[in-house]
């Protein structure tokens, strides 16, 4: 009888634990390059799973995998998890994002334009 009854609190220890979130990618405190980024783990065990208050798909084995946009700068991802017992866990990373440079014309090139469009406009009335 004690034998059944350990068996039984051995196999619901994940319920009693509540949920578990593991994130893969990104890596917290992880700077990038790129504004689009993608977000995947696992979450075995969940009911509900959601990114940044948004809910997310999770497939049976409990992972998932989304995109997320970024704003430049400091960003913070919030996963949160809901088990069927409603036990909640959360997990926070936080990101920067660094946009790449652009070129931004210099002042020679939009001359260089100008001088063309003139000369172009010069010739047309000599004609």
């Amino acid at each position: 009888m004690g034998t059944i009854i350990t068996y039984g609190l051995y196999q619901s220890r994940g319920i009693l634990s509540g949920p578990l979130i593991t994130i893969t990618t990104p890596q917290n405190g992880e700077t990038v390059f790129e504004p689009l980024i993608q977000v995947s783990g696992s979450a075995p065990r969940v009911k509900d799973l959601t990114l940044n208050g948004r809910s997310i798909f999770i497939n049976m084995e409990g992972n998932f995998d989304e995109r997320l946009l970024l704003l430049p700068g400091y960003n913070i991802i919030e996963l949160t998890a809901r088990d069927v017992g409603g036990k909640e866990a959360r997990r926070t990373i936080e990101l920067v994002y660094q946009p790449s440079p652009t070129p931004t014309p210099t002042a020679s090139t939009t001359t260089n334009v100008e001088e063309e469009r003139v000369a172009t406009t010069s010739a047309e009335f000599t004609q």
